[in-house]
């Protein structure tokens, strides 16, 4: 919707540049010239519906007076329009790749992958240059190519480093291929990995990209295990060493990435800087004196870009162009200052968060909701007013991906980032700066294991060797994450670690001993348990303790009934605990008058009544309550019935149903949840071959998420789902179409459709087709048909 508006806008300006050059002052040119500000305030309007604020009307109140003015003013209807994109759309979605001035290139690389004429002997691949070129932002752009996606069986992706593990490698190759990979992989030895991928390889085509290798010995280990059957398959490696495909025995020579001409830096910068890709007059000759700086070097511009995006003043730009100049050198190998320039200017209380990042391993996905308990473990977030550590971390976080210093790598169904990533050149800069700081002097980084990472890594590696934890050398530890090591039961060892704010564990059995509550400052709790476990009732003395996350199984709380009693003896409040995850419905009843504030919930175990309705505890006064997960566990022959809606709080805004076995006819009881955002209805979350949505208004859906459900039809209206953004569909083998009525929710932007019949894949191309022919391009078709 972004470039729509500033395609309107653009016309806007030609319009007017227009009437100047020809001096024109025609009765028709005034009326031109306001026909098209009415359909530009009409377009904000709509885009900006549900989105308004005092700060929103504040804004389209501002166009509106720029409007009557009768003025020309095209830096402020541009920086208006641009605040107003800001607002409705995330920085998050914002993070697209900008693969500028490589056509020729992916028109080859595309022909060599793919092409008829292209031999079907297997192949080496190499694309290499210098850091920062866009090397790996090349290879996504092929690797996500419908072509590709189409062409190839198998497709994998994995990241390499500097240092390696080649176990790691090849369960990072075998988890493209095989969902969730069970224990008896991780005890497999090397070869027994390799034979197992050769077998699941063999035969078919496949793409597997090793990116940022930096050894040979990489692919001398590797290359055993992926077989030619002259069936197309082909390996494509990036790396800064050219040289490298001569070692490696490339079909052809290298693909060297070259840097940016002027033209194409200048699109990088535009895109990166304005959602609507359209520099006012004002800054370009600003912007292009910073551009030329920049040296053509596409992660330079990414980051000149970060520093300027989010301050359209003249002044400002104007001091960035000269300011740059003494860290720009001719140079472009010389860029690496220009980042001490973005770390001056980041407001203190970023730093610490921005530098922590030099602790994860290169090219390292660190889901957010991790990188966000760990800062404030770590005490790098401190509360501002009332709000939440997580809020003002959640915050830190999109100013960091604002200012382009952290890429966002994965993102939610709400458009929210999942994942985000450092570039290794700038966790490099993190590194030589905490070093000069003395931030974190006590050298703890993370390490992999098992694929898997490990922190403080030498404990870890002490661990995996059968060592044990020498609790005197780690009496100032603040986080201990050993998900990357099986123990056989909860590691007592840890509970001795007074400091401990960040505990992970994985064990077979990871039932915590009682003396957990000795660990009084402890804030989150993260178990993975091959057993189901038993959470001790002294947990609950635990003040400190802000998110309990089991990450599978029918979990109990020991003793919750002591939690009755109000008395003086009694546990405190939790009044930072907000996550509780994967624990029976049965041993919550009375727990949460002392847990006030939770934000995230998920059962696990009986939800059904013998009597074939939905059933859990009363969940109305936790008013802070936006995510709730029902999984149930207890089977039931019948179709069965929703519960009373007031069973839920107000302000729930995500909820997801599996295996509750009910009856679409009880899905209109959902509607009546005022704030519910996203739906999830997963694994027979609903029975029956027909939902017809009837008159329910989920007036403030935005996401709709249908996965492995019987459905064969479904009926619904736009007025259904009024504010519905995003429709993902996976399979749903069953499902015939998708129905036409929701091709006409306005603010609908993405149908996603996988592992579903052609026909429901066909439908929904047909809506996208049927928008498009009534002008409107902004709806998205994602997935493809698999049967």
């Amino acid at each position: 919707m972004a470039d729509a508006l500033g395609h309107r806008l653009e016309k806007l300006i030609k319009l007017f540049e227009t009437i100047v050059l020809s001096d024109e002052e025609e009765a028709d040119s005034v009326i031109t010239m306001k026909e098209s500000f009415d359909d530009l305030m009409i377009y904000l309007r709509d885009m900006m519906a549900g989105y308004e604020n005092e700060q929103v009307l504040a804004l389209l109140k501002q166009m509106e007076d720029l409007v009557a003015s009768n003025l020309w003013h095209e830096y402020r209807m541009i920086v208006t329009c641009e605040q107003l994109c800001n607002i409705r759309y995330s920085p998050s979605v914002e993070e697209e790749k900008v693969v500028v001035g490589f056509d020729n290139e992916i028109e080859a690389l595309l022909d060599q992958l793919t092409g008829t004429c292209s031999t079907k002997q297997f192949q080496i691949i190499s694309i290499t240059g210098m850091a920062g070129l866009g090397k790996t932002t090349l290879v996504k752009t092929l690797y996500n190519h419908e072509l590709v996606q189409y062409i190839f069986d198998f497709r994998s992706w994995t990241c390499v480093s500097q240092v390696y593990q080649k176990k790691d490698l090849l369960l990072s190759i075998l988890s493209s291929f095989i969902d969730d990979l069970t224990y008896e992989f991780y005890e497999m030895s090397d070869h027994q990995l390799g034979e197992k991928l050769y077998r699941k390889l063999k035969g078919c085509r496949y793409l597997v990209v090793l990116d940022d290798i930096w050894d040979c010995r990489v692919w001398n280990d590797l290359k055993m295990y992926f077989p030619d059957d002259k069936t197309g398959s082909r390996v494509l490696f990036t790396s800064r060493d050219i040289d490298l495909s001569l070692h490696v025995q490339s079909a052809r020579p290298a693909h060297v990435l070259r840097l940016r001409n002027e033209d194409e830096s200048w699109a990088i910068f535009e895109k990166k800087v304005f959602r609507m890709g359209i520099c006012p007059n004002g800054l370009g000759k600003y912007g292009r004196m910073i551009n030329e700086k920049c040296k053509g070097l596409p992660l330079a511009i990414v980051i000149a870009a970060g520093l300027v995006k989010n301050n359209l003043s003249i002044t400002w730009w104007e001091k960035i162009s000269t300011s740059l100049h003494s860290f720009m050198v001719s140079d472009p190998r010389q860029y690496i200052d220009s980042l001490d320039l973005s770390y001056n200017h980041l407001p203190p209380h970023l730093r610490p968060c921005f530098l922590f990042l030099g602790a994860f391993p290169e090219d390292y996905e660190v889901p957010v909701t991790k990188l966000i308990w760990l800062w404030i473990a770590q005490g790098l977030v401190h509360e501002t007013g009332s709000r939440m550590l997580e809020d003002v971390a959640e915050e830190c976080l999109m100013d960091l991906i604002k200012r382009s210093l952290l890429m966002t790598s994965r993102i939610k169904s709400d458009n929210q980032v999942k994942t985000c990533r450092i570039h290794d050149l700038l966790r490099d800069f993190c590194l030589r700066k905490a070093e000069e700081e003395n931030f974190l002097s006590n050298n703890y980084k993370y390490g992999m294991l098992s694929s898997i990472p490990c922190f403080p890594s030498e404990l870890g590696k002490s661990l995996q060797e059968g060592g044990s934890i020498h609790v005197d050398s780690y009496k100032f530890l603040k986080i201990l994450d050993l998900e990357s090591i099986v123990f056989s039961l909860f590691p007592l060892e840890a509970v001795q670690i007074a400091n401990l704010r960040y505990l992970a564990i994985q064990a077979q059995d990871g039932s915590p001993h009682a003396s957990i509550s000795d660990l009084l400052n402890l804030q989150m709790l993260i178990i993975s348990s091959r057993k189901n476990i038993v959470v001790p009732k002294t947990i609950w003395n635990m003040l400190n303790l802000r998110h309990l996350y089991i990450k599978s199984g029918e979990n109990i709380i020991e003793g919750a009934s002591f939690l009755q009693g109000t008395g003086n003896d009694g546990p405190g409040v939790l009044a930072s605990f907000q996550t509780l995850s994967q624990v029976s419905p049965r041993s919550c009843h009375v727990i949460f008058s002392r847990t006030p504030n939770v934000r995230k919930l998920g059962f696990c175990g009986p939800l059904i009544s013998s009597l074939g309705d939905l059933e859990f505890p009363n969940l109305g006064s936790l008013v802070h309550l936006q995510k709730l997960k029902l999984l149930n566990t207890f089977p039931y022959t019948e179709a069965t019935r929703s519960c009373n809606p007031v069973l839920f709080p107000e302000n729930l805004k995500k909820l997801t149903l599996s295996n509750t076995g009910m009856d679409w006819e009880e899905m209109w009881t959902f509607s009546l949840l005022p704030n519910l955002e996203i739906l999830k209805l997963k694994f027979h979350a609903c029975i029956g071959e027909r939902w017809e949505t009837g008159d329910a208004e989920f007036r403030q859906l935005k996401v709709l998420k249908l996965h492995d459900l019987d459905i064969k039809q479904w009926t619904c209206l736009r007025d259904n789902f009024p504010r519905l953004q995003r429709l993902v569909v996976h399979r749903c083998v069953k499902l015939k179409s998708i129905p036409t009525g929701l091709g006409r929710i306005f603010t609908l932007e993405v149908i996603e459709v996988n592992g579903c019949s052609l026909s429901a894949y066909a439908s929904a191309v047909e809506i996208q087709k049927e928008q498009e022919s009534e002008g409107d391009s902004f709806l998205k078709v994602h997935g493809k048909e698999n049967f």
